[in-house]
């Protein structure tokens, strides 16, 4: 939750700098846009993975051996998230 609280703030923060300040040059209207789809996809994405999150220790090999493709995608989706964050 941290993760998408930050993301979500950020691209907040971001898209009403380049509405607001570059908001009349093409390039700020990209990136207000951007940002702003960048906001409205980790909304969608956080139901997601937390389902998955909920689930994925189901379909381990075994006890001993926690990995499915369901945790590399959840570990996946966070590394990109993580990115966005510290890029935002």
């Amino acid at each position: 939750r941290p993760l998408f609280q930050a993301l979500q703030a950020l691209a907040a923060d971001n898209a009403a700098f380049f509405r607001e300040q570059r908001g009349d040059t093409e390039s700020g209207r990209r990136f207000a846009a951007a940002f702003a789809a960048l906001s409205e996809h980790g909304r969608r994405l956080e139901p997601a993975l937390r389902h998955f999150c909920r689930l994925y220790h189901r379909f381990d090999l075994d006890a001993a051996t926690p990995g499915n493709g369901y945790r590399s995608l959840v570990q996946t989706a966070r590394c990109c998230l993580a990115h966005a964050v510290h890029k935002s």
